[in-house]
């Protein structure tokens, strides 16, 4: 006898929802750090990113793997800079890691009078008067380490929709998952496809899109990304067609030694879509490059960035 194949809304519902065998004993230990995390958001900033970046160090000197992929990144994006300079820019990345951790926690359960006191704020008049117009809008930013608390400091301008991969550990899933929900946000699992993306553009939602991972999806160009052909998802260009939606890239910064966070705005990207993917990768890919620059210790890593390459190139991992 056949089986009915579980669709992807409902396995998004299984995967995101609370489980009463998120009680059982194996889960314990996470819920013990969980409730550290929830006492120690209360202290001040300064204090959390000092010990999350004691942390860092810590996943820097025992995560080889990590480590290594870091370190093939920013050497291939950063030619410019000395052996010592990429090092050193490795170990900043881990220490922002580790601090991370507490950004995290932040906007989990942090008020949002507190993230504003902590947040300046650069170009937030671009965003404003787009959604004044009714414009539909799609914020485009990458895999920073505070992209989570970005989408908290945003969303009570307008609630937002993102897409998101699910976690292995369902309990941290569905925390995630939770906090990515609060303000009245919408989260799409990756299995769901762009179409619930786009239905919620065209209802007034904010989307909030990351698309600077590679897949080894097929809707893909090769563009250049810090000078590296990178395997360049075209999914923004046909997000931003569908829901008639302007694209306009956002970035959120931990500052060095908790003095707070910066998030910058910039200004809408220009002919997009253009009609032409591999035109429209590359203006994406420039744009995220700039805002990476700012402060690259920011960025996600060690991550699989140039996973894919084009035919006849080795494998870089």
């Amino acid at each position: 006898m056949s089986q009915n194949k579980e669709k992807p809304a409902e396995k998004a519902a299984r995967q995101n929802h609370f489980k009463w065998a998120f009680l059982y004993p194996r889960y314990w230990p996470l819920w013990m750090i969980l409730a550290l995390l929830r006492l120690l958001v209360m202290l001040p900033l300064p204090v959390q990113h000092s010990m999350g970046r004691f942390l860092g160090r810590q996943f820097y000197r025992r995560n080889e793997k990590r480590r290594r992929i870091a370190r093939i990144n920013i050497d291939l994006c950063f030619p410019e800079m000395s052996t010592e300079q990429r090092e050193q820019l490795v170990l900043r990345h881990f220490e922002a890691y580790g601090a991370s951790i507490f950004d995290l926690a932040i906007s989990w359960w942090a008020s949002s009078s507190r993230l504003q006191r902590l947040t300046t704020v650069h170009g937030i008049e671009r965003y404003q008067e787009l959604i004044g117009q009714g414009q539909n809008v799609v914020l485009l930013t990458g895999h920073l380490l505070t992209v989570d608390l970005c989408g908290q400091y945003i969303s009570p301008l307008r609630p937002g929709v993102t897409m998101m991969k699910p976690l292995n550990n369902p309990l941290l899933n569905w925390m995630v998952y939770r906090g990515r929900r609060q303000n009245g946000n919408q989260v799409v699992n990756r299995e769901q496809g762009m179409r619930p993306m786009v239905r919620f553009l065209r209802k007034g939602y904010t989307g909030y899109f990351m698309p600077d991972e590679d897949f080894g999806s097929p809707a893909s160009v090769f563009s250049p990304f810090f000078g590296v052909q990178s395997w360049t998802v075209t999914s923004l260009s046909m997000l931003a067609r569908l829901g008639n939606a302007k694209v306009l890239p956002v970035f959120m910064y931990s500052l060095p030694g908790g003095r707070g966070y910066e998030l910058y705005i910039d200004p809408a990207l220009e002919n997009f879509p253009s009609g032409d993917d591999g035109i429209d990768a590359t203006n994406m890919n420039q744009a995220l490059e700039r805002g990476i620059r700012r402060m690259p210790e920011m960025y996600a890593w060690t991550f699989k960035l140039f996973k894919t390459r084009p035919a006849g190139e080795e494998a870089l991992y």
